[in-house]
């Protein structure tokens, strides 16, 4: 009976994390779109029912994405738990030379990163991965992803360390305006200090337009060196702008330009395509969804 009670109560968690996930996903996928379409200077219109049932998929797919990408930060964060040791062993000595030579106190609470698990270990590959793509071409871009490894780490130590507290002190028969005021402050803490891990890496993690841009491929809402066959009337807005193009096979009507991105499609009646030719800026042009083939 014990044991069919523990399971339930696993179940009852994880249902919970799956519920909290799904609403994450929505929230963060809407965000993701409307950021998105900031980006890229475009709102799309006339979006009809079908498009809302997209739409919802589109915020599965990033909130997935980014999710997964947290967590296997986060990870990477945890198994690099020794080094986030010595380098606060490394600051408390330094600390304390300075606390002798200038005869002040040092006031530093220190924190403590949890053990990792063998399932820490397995997402940290990922973790590393994420680091090393988005990091190596930029060095500020490294920086700012290994300290967020490190506060994300920190953020699930302090949510794991206080829920540990919180379970001994329902545990309890709380007696004292202290305790109860401790339990209340822990109980209140907790949320700030989630949202802070789920949201930090979207804020100084210096990837967020490749994050945006790799999930809008994810969901084929973006593809990029594609050729497109674009339709008359709307062939002379790319002429206007300097961009020729050439005999397209789908008929006399279309012209073809090769190596150009679709930067938004499958919301709405019309497409974002961005032209490109040497020696020119990038063009967009917002063209019916029905005047333009994407190969």
């Amino acid at each position: 009976m014990e044991e069919m009670n523990r399971f339930d109560k696993k179940l009852d968690i994880v249902n919970k994390l799956l519920n909290l996930s799904f609403k994450f996903g929505v929230i963060a996928g809407g965000a993701v779109v409307l950021f998105y379409s900031w980006k890229i200077g475009y709102f799309p219109k006339d979006v009809s029912l079908g498009d809302g049932f997209l739409f919802l998929l589109l915020a599965i797919t990033f909130g997935g994405v980014y999710l997964f990408f947290v967590v296997s930060l986060t990870s990477l964060g945890i198994v690099l738990r020794p080094l986030w040791h010595v380098l606060q062993n490394l600051y408390l000595k330094g600390a304390e030379l300075y606390k002798k030579l200038k005869n002040e106190p040092l006031d530093y609470p220190g924190f403590t990163i949890e053990k990792p698990g063998f399932e820490h270990f397995v997402l940290a590959i990922f973790g590393l991965f994420f680091v090393v793509f988005f990091g190596l071409p930029e060095v500020k871009v490294l920086g700012t992803l290994i300290l967020c490894t490190w506060v994300c780490a920190l953020m699930w130590s302090i949510c794991q360390q206080n829920g540990r507290e919180i379970r001994e002190l329902r545990a309890e028969e709380l007696e004292s305006d202290e305790q109860k005021d401790r339990l209340k402050r822990l109980s209140d803490a907790q949320p700030i200090f989630l949202g802070i891990l789920l949201v930090l890496p979207l804020l100084i993690g210096g990837v967020s337009g490749k994050l945006l841009d790799g999930a809008m491929r994810l969901a084929n809402v973006r593809s990029d060196q594609v050729t497109v066959h674009i339709k008359k009337p709307y062939v002379k807005y790319a002429d206007e702008h300097g961009f020729k193009g050439s005999e397209s096979r789908f008929g006399a009507d279309y012209s073809k330009f090769e190596n150009s991105s679709v930067l938004f499609n499958g919301f709405g009646k019309n497409v974002v395509i961005e032209l490109y030719d040497e020696g020119m800026a990038p063009e967009k042009l917002v063209i019916p969804s029905d005047h333009v083939h994407i190969i």
